[in-house]
């Protein structure tokens, strides 16, 4: 498993024999589904193709395997269930469908089927690895709408990366998932959490924010850190720390404290819209913890940078057909 791909920095484990074969029979709360063919696999579990039984319809199902001690899969459930409460989550998640159990084996939630995620359409459908500017400039506003939408939940994401943004099912939105790391970062009264004192490392060591790196509380301001060295990566196909493995988080650190100088700088957006980034990078570095980021001001640079390059947001994505 890529770095990219991996979630807490844990080993993989074998859960083989936990999971379900083909065409096995899993019962929800709300219906019964057919298991089909394995979309992923994670650290505690995976992800299905199912059919419901009662009309036919393809859905996906996030199995995690009981006795991981994840819980990732409680947390995936509790912000489905209070982002479906709101009509416009269809427009920046799935909709969560049923959810159950088997013994002793695994626990799951059925989701809407989406399509296929960022990181896939990079690596696998652009020759070089990387997208078009035209390409990761609109995919940039089109990932930053639902982290926001997230955060107006008062939840934050915690693993912001490629692979975690997918494409609707009918192909024209931008969908977040994964949502096992998430924290509430509000208390009931709606106000911005104290930080914690001691914290573990949460996220992807590619895309951490620094204080994920330092083991410091996060906040909204490094989800945004996270979309900003990954819409980098869209367009260069790598970061300067690409080449480190998830155990070398130390040097990752250095290198992303280095990017704030003028030559690490100059090197992390050697092939991105220097002058409207820069002004992004700034902007984050400057939010306090509790700081409520101006997600208009981040989208307007991103706009800026588009007019400033050209981008016609009619053009068709570098993984659609052309004309």
């Amino acid at each position: 498993m890529s770095d990219e791909r991996a979630s807490c920095e844990r080993e993989d484990e074998d859960w083989d024999e936990r999971l379900p074969s083909k065409n096995q029979i899993i019962r929800g709360k709300e219906g019964s589904y057919s298991i089909g063919k394995m979309i992923s696999r994670g650290r505690f579990g995976a992800i299905y193709e199912v059919l419901r039984k009662r009309d036919g319809k393809r859905f996906a199902a996030k199995l995690e395997v009981c006795e991981t001690h994840s819980h990732g899969i409680d947390m995936d459930y509790s912000v489905l269930k209070k982002a479906n409460k709101q009509l416009e989550s269809r427009e920046w998640m799935a909709e969560l469908i049923d959810r159950g159990k088997i013994a002793d084996h695994f626990r799951f939630i059925v989701l809407t089927l989406m399509g296929q995620d960022m990181w896939t359409l990079r690596t696998e459908f652009t020759e070089e690895g990387r997208f078009s500017l035209s390409t990761a400039l609109r995919l940039a506003l089109l990932t930053l709408h639902p982290i926001e939408f997230l955060h107006g939940m008062g939840f934050i994401h915690r693993d912001i990366k490629a692979s975690n943004f997918v494409l609707s099912s009918d192909g024209c939105n931008v969908c977040i998932i994964d949502f096992g790391l998430c924290r509430h970062y509000k208390d009931k009264e709606g106000e911005h959490k104290a930080p914690r004192e001691v914290n573990q490392f949460r996220g992807t060591t590619r895309y951490a924010s620094l204080a994920a790196h330092r083991q410091q509380d996060q906040s909204p301001k490094d989800d945004i850190e996270s979309w900003l060295y990954m819409i980098i990566e869209f367009i260069a196909g790598f970061l300067p720390w690409s080449h480190f493995n998830r155990k070398e988080r130390d040097e990752v650190l250095r290198m992303k404290e280095n990017s704030r100088t003028t030559e690490g700088m100059h090197e992390l957006l050697k092939y991105s819209p220097t002058s409207e980034f820069r002004r992004i990078l700034k902007y984050i570095d400057g939010l306090s913890f509790d700081g409520q980021v101006d997600y208009t001001y981040l989208g307007q640079l991103v706009g800026l940078s588009m007019r400033n390059h050209n981008v016609n947001v009619e053009e068709p994505f570098d993984w659609q057909e052309k004309d």
